[in-house]
């Protein structure tokens, strides 16, 4: 697959032109990121925007007392890294690989070239920027108000109306993330986790299914798209 193609599935470039995409894809850098792989660390300098393409990375910052808070996953099709070129300021978040990740490379000077010549881009970054200051703002009252099961909780609904996939009769699908990434977006241990997983899982709020959660959604509309059929057939 073409590079300009591969630009296509991130939704901050949709407004752009296929002659546009295939500029940038001239400039742009392909790089492939094993699981785990500190892409870009808290605090160093930034000097380029990365789209993922393909897998999943954590967004993390660390905590007065060093420990690792996880703030967001970023799938395929989402970007990071233009805080800090925004700003000239040094990198405000750490960013790893949760799997086997494929990511192209922008330089500062190619992405504020792209940002001079198109508004509605400008205009879908600012979108950007806002959508995750809210979710921010979300998580940190969650962390404030809530009990362990509550963020818990709190949690796989966001995952499921942001990522899921509907399953029918209220359930939603979802890839399961580590016990690990799921204690660090929390607050809380991985034992604690584990054992709060089995007691939503006994209320019937959550069915984990090996690599699969089903999330159980009030409501008739949960804004997600249909799960492919290979996916609902584990539910029999």
């Amino acid at each position: 697959m073409k590079v300009a193609d591969l630009f296509a599935r991130a939704a901050l470039f949709a407004s752009l032109t296929d002659s546009e995409r295939a500029v940038i894809a001239e400039v742009a850098t392909l790089r492939s990121c094993r699981r785990g792989e500190r892409i870009v660390s808290q605090g160093e300098t930034g000097d380029a925007f990365f789209v993922i393409v393909k897998g999943r990375v954590s967004v993390s910052v660390s905590s007065p007392e060093g420990r690792e808070v996880v703030l967001s996953t970023l799938g395929e099709g989402e970007h990071f890294g233009e805080m800090a070129l925004l700003e000239d300021a040094p990198r405000s978040a750490s960013v790893t690989a949760s799997e086997r990740t494929d990511i192209l490379i922008l330089t500062r000077s190619a992405f504020f070239s792209l940002l001079r010549r198109n508004f509605l881009l400008t205009r879908s970054l600012l979108l950007s920027l806002s959508r995750r200051l809210r979710h921010a703002d979300s998580t940190i009252e969650g962390l404030a108000s809530l009990d362990v099961k509550g963020r818990l909780a709190k949690y796989f609904c966001d995952l499921a109306a942001s990522r899921g996939r509907t399953a029918g009769g209220g359930w939603v699908v979802i890839y399961r993330p580590s016990q690990r990434e799921i204690a660090d977006t929390i607050g809380s241990s991985r034992e604690t986790v584990s054992r709060t997983m089995a007691q939503l899982t006994r209320e019937s709020l959550l069915v984990p299914k090996g690599k699969l959660v089903y999330v159980k959604l009030s409501g008739t509309e949960t804004g997600v798209a249909p799960a492919p059929a290979s996916e609902l057939a584990t539910t029999t």
